[in-house]
């Protein structure tokens, strides 16, 4: 395996391949599988992109914290869901397949969920792509848990998760390819990028969902809270670099947009209130209803690395990794032993 094609052939590195997840293969059916594998230079020493060893590192700080010496008196146990935007576009200019520019506004045509609206084309045949994923995941042991038409043109959605830690991005990764293997099939082209045409008011997320033991048990709102609060007062530069390792950096397009209204401020950190869809960390209705469950970061683009976010976001909202100066004391590692009714 080579590190990449779009180099000189000086610059080509031969790579090794190590599997770390296996699925069962939908277009083979049994007893054929799919072999997820992540990239290394030698035995050792992994590649620059395989991001899911330092992941895996920081799924075991959980654990056991070599740089404090916490370890937690229950395990914290973390899950993660990734809501997956993508939008399927013409191959000619990446613009939404079935509306064409000259007729459409892109920043007033909401489509939310709807069905039968009014369009050009294609809608039919990018629903039975989205269906047929969603199916061809299921019998893949991919764990989704629904698909949606989203609210842009052309956009579609569906959830991976939750899974617990490392295996976020092991069931992204394999959910994304078998979404590419299909639109071949279909003749559609699909794209994660989360601007595909820079200027126009159309983007696609990747919401990252988060929670450890603590907040899913009775009181788990208070912790919560407390992870928000450790996001609120972090540099965001960090983790926004963590979220979006781009070239383009499209993402940081996405955030600060301001034509559409139903995306993400980059900066805007809610605990309570009537508002909360359009903030940086939505806390879901049913979770402050009930008062536990887990948070919302809408930041993270439909191109997310899923092994780099899941790190990035436990470093920042466990362990403080970010924290501004000022704010050390919210490092302290204790408040995960402690009851709700002690915060």
């Amino acid at each position: 395996m080579w590190n990449s094609i779009y180099q000189k052939d000086s610059e080509f590195i031969p790579m090794l391949t190590k599997p770390v997840a296996m699925f069962e293969n939908p277009f083979l059916k049994s007893p054929h599988k799919l072999v997820l594998c992540d990239m290394w230079k030698t035995n050792d020493e992994p590649a620059g992109i395989n991001t899911r060893v330092q992941c895996l590192e920081t799924m075991e700080r959980l654990k056991n914290d070599p740089k404090t010496g916490f370890r937690p008196k229950v395990p914290q146990d973390p899950w993660f869901g990734i809501e997956q935007e993508y939008i399927v576009t013409r191959r000619s200019d990446n613009f939404p397949a079935s509306y064409e520019p000259k007729d459409n506004d892109y920043s007033t045509l909401i489509l939310y969920c709807s069905v039968g609206h009014v369009h050009d084309r294609n809608v039919a045949l990018e629903r039975d792509l989205s269906m047929k994923h969603l199916q061809a995941c299921i019998y893949a042991g991919v764990n989704v848990c629904g698909c949606m038409r989203e609210n842009g043109p052309s956009q579609w959605e569906y959830q991976v998760g939750p899974c617990p830690g490392v295996e976020i991005g092991d069931h992204l990764q394999m959910s994304r390819y078998i979404l590419l293997r299909l639109g071949e099939q279909y003749g559609l082209r699909v794209t994660l990028k989360s601007v595909p045409v820079r200027g126009e008011a159309f983007f696609s997320s990747g919401h990252l969902n988060f929670s450890v033991r603590k907040m899913r048990e009775e009181g788990g709102i208070k912790f919560i809270h407390h992870a928000i609060n450790l996001l609120a007062k972090s540099d965001p530069i960090p983790l926004l670099k963590i979220y979006d390792q781009t070239l383009d950096q499209g993402n940081t397009e996405r955030l600060t947009n301001t034509s559409g209204r139903w995306h993400p401020k980059q900066d805007e950190f809610v605990f309570a209130g009537d508002r909360k869809d359009f903030t940086t960390i939505r806390i879901p209705p049913l979770v402050e209803a009930e008062g536990r469950g887990y948070l919302e970061d809408r930041r993270p683009p439909s191109s997310v690395d899923p092994y780099a976010a899941a790190a990035g976001l436990v470093r920042a909202c466990i362990f403080g990794d970010f924290l501004r100066p000022g704010n050390e004391q919210l490092k302290d590692l204790s408040v995960w032993d402690k009851d709700p009714s002690e915060l």
